[in-house]
């Protein structure tokens, strides 16, 4: 699921490809995609798919699109003070942006 967006070179193209589609629609939303690099939450010898609009599975490591992720942010309306439990969903990603 997901390749709704170009491939980004970076985790900025990546959130700005995520814009321009308007899957990222609000300021909190993208501070927290910028602030986490996706990269981050690949093995090293598959980090050149990190920037690509794909979910990504190896083993138990699953990743969902980063259209995905960015859906969910914005349908959630996450603000200061709110609780949010994630359990057992993939590898941390999701949880780390939330958590900003």
């Amino acid at each position: 699921m997901g390749g709704a967006v170009s491939a980004g070179e970076d985790n900025d193209e990546l959130v700005d490809n995520l814009k321009e589609a308007q899957y990222i629609r609000t300021e909190l939303v993208e501070q927290a995609f910028r602030a986490i690099d996706r990269a981050d939450y690949y093995l090293e010898e598959f980090k050149e798919n990190a920037y690509k609009d794909l979910a990504w599975k190896h083993g138990n490591i699953h990743l969902s699109a980063p259209c995905i992720y960015s859906e969910v942010m914005e349908a959630l309306d996450l603000q200061p003070g709110l609780s949010f439990l994630n359990l057992g969903s993939g590898t941390g990603y999701l949880s780390s942006m939330v958590g900003l």
